[in-house]
């Protein structure tokens, strides 16, 4: 984690006695048009039922970003690609997974095969401010087994839909920060296959609340990134669980 804060220190103060970006419009790449962001990722998921865990592994992200008033952004990352490389490396070292105690409790908390996408439009576009309203898109997986082996609700593969907002404050020349917040609405795609006890009944779908924050130099292409993903369990299982992605990103 001291590489995590030395980051943030460096992007802090990177911009300070630097007047060369005075709007959105000067700073060019790698704010406009198309960029990706590669990032080292580490991961915490806290849970109610099972043990808590948690890795570091790469990640990517690819985004769209204009200053235009109007204009629409696009942010897109499936986390669950990174989950997958932690998962590999653990086993080709051949460790156990930590998500997964001796009594049989495992918990699983990611995206499917689309990932997250935040799709939004400008409705304010100043020289220093941008907020952007739109939707969130995607899909979720997420399961709690209980010790002994048993999965019950809220478990399953999910698509998701539901508002998001974006504010983006150009805060020191040459530095920006994405504030990032969604609340998606879930519809089932598929239940789980080993264990599953699904509730008498119709059981309510989840919903996720998200929220972010990523502090980006145009000098250095550095991104500092932050998101925190919440389950919320609206039926009567009263299940919790939450997710933290703790990012340090070059972009290109």
């Amino acid at each position: 984690m001291k590489v995590y804060s030395l980051a943030l220190i460096l992007l802090a103060t990177a911009g300070l006695g630097n007047a060369s970006a005075q709007s959105f419009e000067d700073i060019g790449k790698p704010f406009h048009s198309w960029n990706w962001e590669i990032m080292i990722r580490r991961t915490q998921v806290n849970t109610k039922y099972t043990v808590d865990y948690g890795g570091t592994t790469l990640n990517m992200k690819f985004r769209f970003d204009d200053y235009r008033k109007g204009a629409n952004r696009w942010h897109f990352e499936n986390p669950t690609l990174g989950d997958m490389l932690w998962v590999v490396a653990r086993l080709i070292n051949g460790k156990e997974m930590p998500n997964k105690n001796s009594n049989g409790a495992e918990q699983a908390f990611g995206s499917g095969f689309f990932g997250w996408h935040h799709i939004t439009w400008n409705a304010v576009a100043k020289d220093k401010l941008l907020v952007s309203p739109g939707i969130s898109l995607g899909d979720y997986i997420f399961a709690s087994q209980r010790p002994g082996g048993i999965t019950q609700d809220p478990a399953g593969y999910f698509f998701h839909a539901g508002p998001a907002l974006m504010v983006t404050p150009l805060v020191a020349d040459d530095i920006w920060i994405d504030f990032s917040t969604r609340l998606d609405f879930t519809t089932r795609a598929g239940k789980p296959s080993a264990g599953y006890q699904p509730a008498e009944g119709k059981y309510k779908n989840p919903a996720f609340f998200g929220l972010g924050a990523s502090v980006k130099h145009r000098g250095s292409h550095l991104c500092f990134t932050t998101n925190y993903t919440k389950m919320i369990d609206r039926g009567g299982n009263k299940d919790s669980a939450s997710r933290i992605d703790i990012s340090l990103g070059f972009m290109f």
